[in-house]
């Protein structure tokens, strides 16, 4: 896969799922460390999917290399009484002055059949809106699951 910048603005990105697909620069958010275990890629956009409404819940958080992407949810679409708290040192590395300023996304493993699906509500993706920096941050003193079915609503044991 490759980058190639169309102009200073807009990036576009040569991805596996959706081809070629052109985002606003600005658009753009960074990893400082990158994801667990894919800690090379860095940048990172959000994109909708073909299949789903721009205001789904459900999105593609696709590297800017066009290596990788995941499928994220918004938790609170299906889990409203998720309460994360992001350690003091996810914040610094967020930047974080205003917690009103952080948007939340877990990661999702589509399953067939999709009453399997997990997420993993224990290392939610963190973005500030407000600078672009992104963290995949681990929740301290939570009961919460790395696999939690969304469909059946309950932990994998």
């Amino acid at each position: 896969m490759s980058v190639e910048t169309r102009s200073e603005e807009t990036v576009q990105i040569a991805t596996v799922d959706h081809g070629v697909v052109e985002v606003r620069r600005d658009s753009v958010f960074r990893f400082a460390g990158g994801l667990f275990a894919f800690e090379h890629e860095q940048e990172f956009v959000i994109i909708d999917y073909d299949f789903a409404a721009p205001d789904s819940p459900i999105k593609c958080l696709q590297s800017v290399s066009g290596a990788v992407s995941f499928t994220i949810i918004d938790p609170f679409c299906f889990l409203p009484e998720y309460k994360p708290v992001v350690p003091e040192e996810g914040k610094k590395d967020l930047e974080c002055t205003d917690e009103a300023d952080l948007r939340y996304f877990v990661i999702a493993v589509v399953s067939r059949p999709i009453r399997d699906t997990v997420v993993n509500l224990l290392c939610p993706i963190v973005i500030n809106i407000k600078n672009r920096l992104a963290a995949q941050v681990i929740l301290e003193n939570t009961q919460y699951p790395m696999q939690y079915r969304i469909f059946a609503s309950e932990e994998v044991k």
